[in-house]
């Protein structure tokens, strides 16, 4: 007698209820977040901006009164961020030259060393700003002095 063979038929195997995880590499992982995270937002940001820019310029086109308003609180919208985004550069700013006031002490001293450098540097060049300016300026004050002197002797006189 023959052996028998084991034929392989599709019934012998079992069945995948489930599809394969597709396994991306990491360049078209990060092309997909990319495009995801990045491209799409900015793109329905831009297409939502748009159809209410559309939208806006069909409805005040017909009336002058709606467009002075909404040029008016446009200007609003455009200011108003701005004002809010120098207060914060302002307190940041602020912030700074208090924190390096006090942790100037802590610095190490070659960092002390450069700081009192740019100090020294920047007294010489303000010195040397005001040298020209300081004749003009005692010239002026002179003659300040002696109109002064006079507008008191015209004024003593006439009493």
């Amino acid at each position: 007698m023959a052996p028998f063979k084991l034929i392989e038929s599709c019934y012998n195997k079992s069945m995948k209820t489930k599809a394969d995880p597709m396994i991306l590499e990491p360049e078209q992982l990060h092309k997909k977040q990319s495009f995801l995270q990045v491209l799409f937002p900015v793109i329905a940001a831009g297409v939502i901006c748009l159809a209410v820019f559309i939208l806006l310029l069909i409805s005040t086109s017909a009336e002058p009164q709606s467009t002075e308003q909404w040029a008016q609180i446009s200007t609003m919208f455009l200011i108003i961020p701005a004002i809010f985004l120098g207060l914060i550069c302002l307190a940041l700013l602020i912030l700074l030259a208090v924190f390096a006031g006090k942790w100037n002490k802590s610095w190490p001293p070659a960092l002390r060393n450069v700081r009192l450098v740019i100090i020294h540097f920047e007294n010489n060049i303000q010195g040397l700003a005001q040298k020209p300016a300081q004749p003009v300026i005692k010239i002026k004050s002179i003659y300040a002095g002696i109109k002064a002197i006079f507008k008191k002797e015209n004024i003593s006189l006439e009493e």
